[in-house]
């Protein structure tokens, strides 16, 4: 990258507040693009759907200044952006500790195995990988489907993280804007059911996060 290249993330959405997406309060970012087709995906918008690109440095300092914990990156696929998220969380981390919670389609493994992957891992403190299998989805908190796991890569969540996702009760919000509404978290069926019936009455415009 030249010195008058700047480095962009595709984003979805963002929430700069919530508890919904691990332990304390996070500061969520949904990327844009995504390299698998998961039947039953609630973050279709995050493949299809609108984006903006957003600057490295000017996003590093909106998470810095914010009253965060630390972040969490779902998406979309938050891998097919490794640079850009690497050098997300580096910035932010030079001017003050942060923890990082990623959600993947790609295993460990095969993030393990990938050069370009593999040295966002170092900055993470929880992967949540694996694929949703709508087959799969047992109804566990905080995770789509039973194949995904809950990867513990530094020890900054071992004691909270232990009792946050061990939780029997998924939790979900759904937040209002004047243009749009947005399913934040992992729903149970009732709260499904009420997403799946404002966005009939929406006309299908609402965005699923």
């Amino acid at each position: 990258m030249s010195m008058c290249e700047k480095r962009v993330l595709k984003i979805s959405h963002m929430e700069e507040s919530t508890e919904l997406l691990g332990p304390f309060d996070r500061f969520v970012i949904w990327v844009h693009g995504c390299c698998f087709d998961c039947e039953g995906c609630l973050a279709v918008n995050t493949k299809n759907g609108a984006f903006e690109e957003i600057e490295v440095s000017r996003l590093a300092r909106r998470i810095a200044e914010s009253s965060c914990e630390g972040i969490t990156v779902s998406g979309g696929e938050p891998f097919l952006q490794a640079a850009a998220l690497l050098e997300l969380i580096k910035e932010v981390k030079s001017i003050r500790d942060i923890g990082v919670i990623i959600y993947s389609g790609f295993t460990m493994d095969e993030i393990k195995n990938d050069a370009q992957k593999s040295p966002l891992l170092a900055f993470t403190d929880i992967l949540i990988d694996g694929k949703y299998i709508q087959e799969l989805d047992d109804g566990r908190a905080y995770v789509g489907s039973s194949n995904q796991i809950i990867h513990y890569l530094s020890p900054r969540y071992a004691a909270a993280g232990e009792q946050y996702y061990h939780s029997r009760r998924r939790r979900a919000e759904i937040k209002f804007s004047a243009t749009q509404a947005v399913l934040i978290g992992v729903p149970s069926k009732n709260v499904l059911k009420i997403w799946e019936d404002l966005k009939e009455k929406g006309g299908g415009k609402n965005n699923d996060f």
